[in-house]
């Protein structure tokens, strides 16, 4: 009896735990939280295209200071809205809607496929009469309706007076590759999240570069501090007033800084090598090297100002024991005297270029280069590959599943033949296609 009451109370204490399981089972197979969920993952994907992604908190404070109750830079931060494509519940809708997907996909649309795969007589009228097309035919027409649907690529089982057809099994699939379409795609997006990662750089031509401004990474990233790249040049083309493109020479160089590929890169033309892409950006003028007296080599800086008409300069001084001596003001790289020289009261004094000599105050400047500078972004990207195979499979299945998946059903009685069909996705051609069949009959028996 003791032995009796143990088993039972084991029994008892399992089922519950049982019950749970299959509810949270069930609840993942339902395709209306997968709805939700990639709902949410689009929603929240969108917000992260709003709000400025991995910034120094110095820049949420001023973006969205207090002054605004409820959205400033303290939810942001709280709620990760800074970094959503790493935050911990982003991750955690992905994880769940590929765990949704996977469940779906095995306890129903493969399910499904079986089934579709399968005869299923029906013998009932009631039946029959339930179907969205039903029409009675002459007993006469029985072989004629047999031999007419084989030859429309139909699948046919016939058994005694009952018969069953079906086809565009395909469209069976177009579900089950959906699922597995945008499991490649979250796969994608996990591990570009957990991997991937994004650096800015801005290189004076010439120098050397290697990757260390991140802006944004993953909790599994790998920076390699082996990759070491040279910018060779840097030039801009114009159109009339306006910049047509602008232009780097890339280097990738060795541990012995010997050069193993060299690229000229531009918008949209990137430099890939390794796993890692290598984009044009941006681009700066940073300083003015200049040669005084034909002894003395100096550089100064420029900072670029935009005016009230919204034209970018840059501007920089020569400074002397906390005295101006000249400035220069460079608007373009188009012309070849593109550099405005002005005395240290500001008055301006002339046009000059590279290699122009000046005698400014009974000393000869001159001017040997403007040193420009490029912005490049390096970023690797490893679950693109996963994104790309995600988008090519979910493009096929939509084009499978345009594919129909039709049956009919054919029971002989004593008095009749009672016909009916459904179609997945066309019930109208359907019906036209099963019209023409009962024409040919009725035609081949006024004949």
């Amino acid at each position: 009896m003791k032995i009796f009451n143990l088993l039972t109370h084991q029994k008892l204490n399992l089922n519950p735990k049982q019950t749970l399981t299959k509810k949270i089972i069930s609840q993942l197979a339902d395709l209306r939280l997968a709805i939700i969920l990639l709902l949410l993952i689009a929603l929240f994907s969108a917000l992260g295209t709003i709000i400025e992604q991995n910034k120094n908190l110095n820049f949420y404070k001023l973006a969205y200071p207090d002054t605004v109750q409820f959205w400033n830079w303290k939810t942001i931060y709280y709620l990760q809205l800074d970094k959503i494509y790493q935050a911990w519940w982003y991750i955690l809708l992905v994880i769940t809607l590929g765990c949704s997907l996977i469940t779906c996909t095995i306890r129903t649309q493969y399910p499904s496929f079986k089934i579709a795969r399968k005869y299923l007589f029906f013998t009932s009228l009631k039946k029959f009469q339930k179907l969205p097309l039903y029409k009675k035919v002459p007993k006469k027409g029985f072989s004629f309706l047999l031999k007419t649907i084989t030859t429309r690529s139909y699948y046919l089982f016939y058994k005694k007076a009952n018969a069953y057809a079906y086809t565009g099994l395909i469209g069976k699939i177009a579900p089950i590759g959906i699922h597995f379409s945008l499991l490649f795609l979250l796969l994608g997006i996990g591990v570009s999240s957990s991997t991937g990662y994004l650096a800015q750089e801005m290189v004076v031509k010439g120098e050397l570069f290697h990757i260390q401004n991140l802006s944004n990474f993953g909790y599994f990233s790998y920076f390699p501090q082996t990759l070491v790249g040279r910018v060779n040049n840097f030039w801009i083309t114009y159109q009339q007033n306006t910049i047509e493109q602008f232009f780097s020479s890339i280097s990738i160089l060795d541990k012995h800084y010997n050069s193993q590929k060299t690229e000229v890169v531009f918008v949209n033309k990137p430099l890939k090598h390794s796993g890692v892409t290598i984009y044009q950006t941006d681009w700066n003028l940073v300083g003015i090297r200049l040669l005084l007296d034909n002894k003395f080599y100096v550089q100064i800086p420029l900072q670029q100002t935009i005016t009230n008409n919204k034209q970018t300069i840059w501007s920089g001084s020569l400074v002397s024991k906390s005295q101006q001596l000249v400035s220069f003001v460079i608007q373009d790289l188009k012309s070849n005297k593109n550099i405005w020289v002005y005395n240290s009261e500001g008055i301006f004094l002339e046009k000059t270029q590279i290699d122009s000599p000046l005698l400014i105050n009974k000393h000869q400047i001159q001017i040997l280069d403007v040193i420009s500078a490029t912005g490049l972004q390096i970023k690797q990207d490893s679950g693109i590959l996963f994104v790309y195979l995600g988008f090519f499979f979910l493009m096929l299945s939509i084009i499978i599943n345009t594919n129909s998946y039709v049956e009919i059903w054919i029971s002989q009685t004593k008095t009749c033949l009672h016909l009916a069909a459904k179609s997945t996705k066309d019930p109208a051609k359907l019906e036209s296609s099963i019209f023409q069949m009962l024409k040919m009959f009725h035609l081949r028996q006024i004949d």
